[in-house]
């Protein structure tokens, strides 16, 4: 299970029109039109994920203010969030903001003290299990302090973080996603060679660093590194946008995939959400490419075709499978396959319902089927690594994971 902890917050949203100019001072005067409320800091990294994934517990520290009963109030109609924050806090962190007609950020106040209580991390450890996975918002509002980490890794749980303090408080997290800023105040100039060695001084498995419309920066425990970039059709508003990266990241690694398959959906969604004025939370459809692409034989179709062209349609609002011609598959396999002619391949999977479309080919690659088609992302089956499928180079790239003991080949096999 997913669970968040870290500093929860309210956002309200006071949203109108600036026609005049005050005469008291050289100031715009808002035509309040109306107001909006919703969870803000770990609340919106919370309702992020719990959009994605169903259930998730969250858990920090509110007041018993007004403040506070409005952001109970926003998660009471959230089913899929247990709520668990204790109301040991002084005050309940209100971000305030003043937005004019077309979105136009004009000024935020902030509400706040520093946490100092104890009992928000205590009802968090009481209930971790070694297989949760613990998303820590960290707005340096008191809820994460130096000893916090540590009382949650002894839990044996994998701790991502979005960091807002010292680097010193995060030791030996699974992941750490700070954003370029705030990585060059702690390192300096970002330089990966320089960045695996800060991994290795506070023995973090994983660093993702976002750079806005630069992308991010991925380094992993397995020593891969790669910078992937998204572009925005036009950005409107990038509140949240780090908050839906790390929902969607836990995501993603929550139901299996790699870190680097995960950092290319969250990377995506990211893009789709910056279009968005005000909050954005991130839905499946913000996670679909337009087209996606997969190929292969599919002589004899099993659970595990069936499985990766759902995972595939999933993916994207186009689905394209390329098949081999029968003498493409010849070549490759030998002159008893394949064991149905292309026509009835074609036909099994034109029957799908996650199939758009079948296209054939007749050279032993789909290269220049990819130049035609140029989709948005090529799934491909877990017997194959990233670097080994034809078009990595070009296009977005994800592997899904292979069914242990499903395959044509064994099927064969198991008929002779």
């Amino acid at each position: 299970m997913i669970k968040v902890y870290g500093d929860i917050m309210l956002d309200r949203w006071i949203i109108g029109n600036t026609s005049r100019i005050s005469p008291e001072a050289p100031v715009p005067i808002l035509q309040e039109s109306e107001q909006k409320f919703c969870p803000g800091g770990a609340g919106n990294l919370a309702v992020n994920i719990a959009s994605l994934n169903g259930e998730i517990g969250v858990y920090g520290a509110i007041a018993p203010d007004k403040e506070g009963y409005r952001v109970i109030d926003c998660f009471q109609n959230l089913n899929k969030i247990d709520f668990k924050a204790t109301m040991d806090h002084s005050i309940t962190t209100t971000k305030n903001r003043l937005v004019g007609q077309g979105g136009q950020h004009i000024m935020r106040w902030d509400r706040e003290e520093l946490y100092t209580g104890v009992e928000a991390l205590h009802r968090l450890l009481e209930v971790l299990k070694p297989t949760d996975i613990v998303c820590v918002s960290d707005y340096a509002k008191g809820t994460v302090r130096s000893q916090t980490i540590d009382k949650i890794l002894k839990r044996g749980c994998k701790v991502l973080v979005d960091p807002k303090q010292d680097p010193e408080y995060y030791k030996n997290v699974y992941l750490v996603k700070p954003n370029m800023s705030e990585y060059v105040s702690w390192f300096g100039a970002f330089d990966k060679e320089k960045a695996r060695s800060h991994m290795n001084t506070y023995n973090w498995n994983n660093l993702v660093v976002t750079d806005g419309g630069n992308g991010m920066y991925v380094l992993t425990e397995d020593n891969q590194f790669a910078h992937i970039k998204e572009p925005a059709q036009e950005v409107a508003d990038v509140v949240g946008a780090g908050d839906t990266v790390l929902a969607v990241i836990a995501y993603m690694l929550d139901e299996g995939h790699d870190l680097i398959e995960a950092c290319k959906v969250a990377c995506y969604a990211a893009a789709r959400a910056v279009e968005h004025r005000g909050v954005h939370i991130v839905t499946h459809e913000d996670l679909k490419r337009q087209v996606v692409f997969t190929n292969g034989v599919f002589d004899i179709l099993h659970t595990g075709h069936l499985k990766l062209l759902e995972y595939a349609k999933s993916r994207g609002k186009k689905l394209i499978v390329g098949i081999n011609t029968d003498a493409s598959v010849q070549r490759l396999k030998g002159s008893d396959r394949p064991i149905n002619d292309v026509h009835t391949r074609q036909a099994q999977l034109e029957a799908l319902p996650w199939v758009d479309e079948v296209v054939t080919f007749q050279e032993d690659t789909p290269e220049n089927l990819l130049k035609n088609i140029n989709p948005d992302l090529i799934i491909k089956g877990g017997d194959y690594t990233i670097q080994t499928v034809v078009g990595h180079k070009d296009y977005n790239v994800e592997i899904f994971p292979t069914i242990e003991g499903k395959s044509t080949t064994k099927i064969i096999e198991s008929m002779k």
